[in-house]
Order: C-alpha cells, then sequence, then structure tokens
C-alpha cells in the first residue's frame, strides 16, 4: 500500500498494490491502513533526526516492511510493502517526480486529494515496475 500524506497528516493519495506474499483483502486493507497510520509516529521521530528525504526501513511489522520519504516541503509517502529498499527508493524518487507536477498544476488546490487520473495512472505503472517485480 502506497500513502501520501499532507503536512497536516491528511490522506493525499493512497493506492493499494499487490505483495508478493498475499493479496490485500478487505481486512488485510483495514490493517494495513491502520499499520501506516499506527506508523507515523516513528516516521516522525526518523525525520527529526534524519537530513534525508529517504527514510529507509520505519518499522517491520508482521511480514512487511514500512519505509517512508518525505519531501521538501513536507509531503509524507509511507509505503507497506514486502520489497527491498533499492526497490522501494527508486519509487519513492519517481513518485516525488510526479508529485511535483501535480502541485505545479494551477488546477490543484494545495492540501486537497490528488484526484488525477494520469497521476494514478502513472503512480500504478511505478508500483507494477518497480515493487511489483
Amino acid at each position: 500500500m502506497f500513502l501520501i500524506l499532507s503536512q497536516e497528516d491528511h490522506p493525499l493519495y493512497e493506492r493499494r498494490f499487490p505483495l508478493k506474499k498475499t493479496t490485500l483483502g478487505s481486512q488485510q486493507l483495514l490493517n494495513a491502513q491502520f499499520i501506516l497510520h499506527a506508523s507515523l509516529d516513528v516516521f516522525e521521530e526518523k525525520y527529526k533526526s534524519s537530513k534525508e528525504l529517504f527514510l529507509k526501513e520505519i518499522e517491520q511489522k508482521q511480514d512487511y516492511r514500512i519505509f517512508g520519504y518525505v519531501t521538501p516541503s513536507n509531503i509524507r509517502f509511507l509505503i507497506l510493502t514486502d520489497q527491498e529498499e533499492e526497490k522501494v527508493k527508486g519509487f519513492c524518487q519517481l513518485a516525488h517526480e510526479q508529485l511535483i507536477k501535480v502541485l505545479m498544476n494551477p488546477l490543484y488546490q494545495l492540501g486537497s486529494s490528488i484526484s488525477s487520473s494520469n497521476f494514478d495512472h502513472v503512480i500504478q505503472q511505478l508500483l507494477q515496475t518497480r515493487l511489483n517485480q
């Protein structure tokens, strides 16, 4: 699961993607959302002590790893996956580039949910090529 949060922790974008070990059913989806939101405190601690955008692995829950990424404008990415760190880092960098395109769009209202079908399509492709190999 991939989640983008605003500076105020409001969800801007959410995308599920298949994991190698399991598919997310409705109960697993709720668990994944809970796990990601529960990891925000750990995310904040790591963010305060790091100067990097990619915060690496924040936590490990069950069979999954949670990674964090923060943009210079303090928009946060949380990713629940079973993939390796380098794949996740590459995905985050490319997703950040796509987010910049959305933020630069004069029709996008800052802090609102990202509803661009183009953004969603590109993120889905990145998830398939980068995190589902």
